[in-house]
């Protein structure tokens, strides 16, 4: 395993402790959570994007000419 560095703000960092000991776990623990989920948010979009585009490409749906305008949209 890889160790890295960080550089925080004192009172954030004395807050992220305050709540990992209340919480019962470690900064380290906390930050490598907090890694899984920015790298894993990423991918699960990517393969949602992909879905999509595969979707649409397979998709028989077309979309027909604009009869109307924008003013008519928003007419209340």
């Amino acid at each position: 395993m890889a160790n890295i560095t960080l550089k925080v703000n004192e009172e954030l960092l004395k807050k992220a402790r305050r709540l990992a000991l209340k919480r019962k776990t470690s900064i380290n623990a906390v930050v490598k959570r907090g890694l899984e989920e920015f790298v894993s948010g990423d991918l699960n979009r990517e393969a949602a994007a992909q879905g999509l585009e595969s979707f649409f490409r397979r998709s028989r749906a077309r979309v027909g000419a604009r009869t109307w305008t924008r003013d008519e949209l928003h007419e209340r």
